[in-house]
């Protein structure tokens, strides 16, 4: 019992987003497993005319697979970090890079959807259940930015971490 106290590596605080990050990709994995199941059996049920008058729901479908496969890519390189896996460390480093650069982005889009959702709402003579509608839209677009712009540091913060002299020396600590 002493033994394996003298070996266990130290608190690290960067595993707690490691977590973080692989609860929502499997969040991500499952919501986006299930929105190709029915994006499939919609694109099949699809007449060609249907079809022909909007977007194609093949790009729907390669987007939720794509999401999806990314998404579990993702829980493979955190899982195996969490592990201590020595390759995983430079790989999660590189998720994380890429995961800032797409909140980055996403938030800012989401912001300029969030204030055209509020010019739209600021219009006169709106119906009341459209406005009911949209003013959730609003607030939920309005969360969704604020978490981004929070998680664009964090995640920015794991990659320096996982890059730390101290971190790299933990991977290479014998044990686990």
């Amino acid at each position: 019992m002493l033994q394996a106290s003298r070996n266990a590596r130290p608190f690290a605080p960067w595993r707690i987003v490691v977590w973080l990050v692989m609860l929502l990709a499997a969040a991500g994995f499952v919501i986006n497993a299930y929105a190709s199941v029915v994006v499939a059996h919609a694109a099949g049920a699809l007449t060609e005319e249907a079809a022909a008058g909007g977007p194609s729901p093949r790009i729907a479908l390669a987007w939720s697979v794509g999401y999806t496969l990314a998404a579990f890519g993702i829980m493979v390189v955190a899982l195996s970090t969490l592990r201590w896996r020595a390759w995983a460390r430079d790989a999660m480093r590189l998720v994380a890079l890429l995961l800032t650069v797409w909140a980055a982005y996403t938030a800012w889009f989401a912001y300029g959807q969030w204030q055209q959702i509020g010019v739209v709402l600021g219009q006169p003579g709106l119906p009341p259940d459209l406005v009911a509608v949209a003013s959730r839209q609003h607030t939920i677009m309005l969360v969704s930015v604020i978490l981004k712009v929070v998680s664009v540091p964090l995640l920015g913060w794991l990659a320096w971490a996982l890059g730390s002299v101290r971190v790299r020396q933990q991977f290479l600590a014998s044990g686990l």
